[in-house]
């Protein structure tokens, strides 16, 4: 069960650094492109600004995704130097604590993501006319992932021993 969890999280993975590159690249052709028509031809895209706006933020979520996927500690930034004076069972202790804080955090802009999603659905872009809660669709996604990924890492700090807590697994 763990290895199937483990085999469909590394696709997860895989498909987002795959719509990472294709989100960037897309943004940065459009945005030189619209550069390039504004200064050389005094014209330019009305939409491609909106577009790589969009763009932008589903990259930006979709990074955190995959920041926050990395092992037992994770890749974002995090304060740990309370959780370094303890070992044993105060340090997991002190490990499920800071996660449920997480996690409490994560599950509430989960659900206050999908409110926006909601109340901004009907609402069209300005110049794509996509609705406006497609795009804010990258928020519940990146929330909800996240809050998976807690609960994963939650299980395994339960199940981690002294030295896994002690020492992270780049080191």
């Amino acid at each position: 069960m763990i290895g199937a969890v483990k085999k469909a999280n590394s696709a997860v993975m895989t498909l987002i650094k795959f719509m990472l590159i294709l989100t960037g690249t897309t943004m940065t052709v459009l945005v030189i492109m619209n550069v390039i028509l504004r200064y050389v031809f005094s014209s330019g895209l009305t939409w491609s600004e909106e577009a790589a706006r969009f763009l932008f933020i589903w990259t930006t979520f979709l990074g955190a995704i995959l920041a926050n996927d990395s092992g037992l500690h994770g890749e974002h930034m995090r304060m740990d130097f309370v959780a370094e004076k303890f070992t044993g069972i105060p340090r997991k202790i002190i490990e499920e604590l800071a996660m449920l804080i997480v996690l409490a955090v994560l599950v509430g802009l989960f659900f206050g993501s999908l409110q926006l999603v909601k109340s901004t659905w009907a609402m069209p872009t300005s110049a794509l006319k996509l609705p406006k809660g497609g795009v804010y669709m990258c928020a519940p996604i990146c929330f909800g992932y996240m809050t998976l990924q807690t609960v994963a890492r939650m299980i395994n700090i339960a199940k981690a021993t002294d030295d896994q807590l002690n020492h992270k697994e780049a080191e």
